[in-house]
């Protein structure tokens, strides 16, 4: 290299810092925006086979603690395997991932969220602003799938103003599982009880002219079947998603955690109804997907949720999808 060549070189390089440093040391490089404080909704887009997919996150909800959730546990035990998985002990945020399916036919919504109750914090019941943000509009909706009653699935179907948020839709669950929430013998619960009956009945009750009930094993809307999952609650079901040779599970509440699920699947979870049946339930749907390699989606996992069970000895585990945009 000449030498020419190298002398202007090394004046350019001189320029160039002398010019930036008045600038660096004022600090006018460095943008000053505001702090927005705002997130904006979550949702994913994908492809089933033919059916358009999109996950629809109704916010998250605050449980407290896990140790808190997993009563016949030991909490130096539930936090130590927390903390072994790097996860945090002092705060259980929870995410809710609803499902709307376009299956060229049908516009189906799974699952609804949790609506305006805030028993479980001011960080859910967002769905209508996310199905807004991902293009969809509620009255298109032709049917709403729950895999059970519970408060946070159920709940964002009706309005405070005794409006159906979705006017157009038929609301579809399990006998069982209506027919337990619905039963006027429970007006008399308390507690927990009372909260869970009188979410489901503001929800089912105004709409008992467009329910309709699903059996397992046969499908809900073509190409989503229903695969019976008891034990979170009476009637909980599960869906299975199927087009063009591509599935997709959709679990509810059969599996809520992406790490205790799996890799502890029998330790008992508070809010299921019947412990030792969850446990048995979760048990054999992780099985069935790892023997099938089913992609699946859990309803309380990290957002989007979507991937696939691996079976580690007598445990599994969960490996999230790689996501395409």
């Amino acid at each position: 290299m000449s030498n020419i060549l190298v002398s202007a070189m090394n004046r350019r390089a001189f320029l160039l810092s002398a010019a930036t440093a008045p600038l660096l040391a004022s600090g006018a490089v460095h943008a000053r925006a505001p702090l927005l404080g705002v997130k904006s909704p979550a949702w994913y887009r994908f492809n089933v086979g033919d059916f358009e997919v999109t996950v629809v996150s109704d916010g998250v909800l605050d449980l407290g603690t896990l140790a808190g959730v997993y009563p016949g546990t030991p909490k130096p035990t539930v936090d130590g395997f927390l903390k072994s998985e790097l996860q945090p002990v002092d705060k259980a945020l929870t995410p809710e991932n609803c499902l709307v399916v376009n299956t060229g036919d049908k516009l189906v919504l799974i699952d609804s969220g949790v609506g305006s109750y805030s028993t479980f914090g001011a960080g859910a019941g967002r769905l209508v602003k996310t199905l807004a943000s991902a293009g969809i509009k509620a009255e298109d909706i032709d049917t709403i799938l729950l895999t059970h009653a519970h408060i946070d699935h159920v709940s964002g179907i009706m309005g405070d103003d005794g409006k159906r948020l979705y006017p157009n839709a038929q609301i579809i669950l399990s006998k069982v599982e209506h027919d337990f929430w619905t039963d006027d013998a429970k007006l008399s619960a308390t507690g927990v009880l009372k909260l869970l009956v009188d979410a489901a009945r503001k929800n089912l009750v105004p709409n008992k002219d467009r329910i309709a009930f699903v059996e397992p094993g046969k499908e809900a809307v073509k190409g989503i079947s229903v695969v019976s999952t008891p034990g979170h609650s009476p009637g909980h079901v599960s869906y299975l998603i199927s087009s063009g040779g591509k599935s997709l599970l959709y679990t509810g509440d059969a599996v809520t955690h992406p790490l205790i699920s799996f890799k502890q699947p029998a330790w008992e979870f508070a809010f299921d109804g019947d412990a030792k049946a969850a446990a048995a339930t979760r048990i054999k749907l992780l099985d069935m997907a790892t023997a099938d390699n089913l992609t699946m989606i859990g309803y309380h996992f990290p957002f989007p949720g979507i991937g696939n069970a691996l079976k580690e000895g007598n445990a599994y585990r969960f490996v999230p999808a790689a996501l395409e945009f």
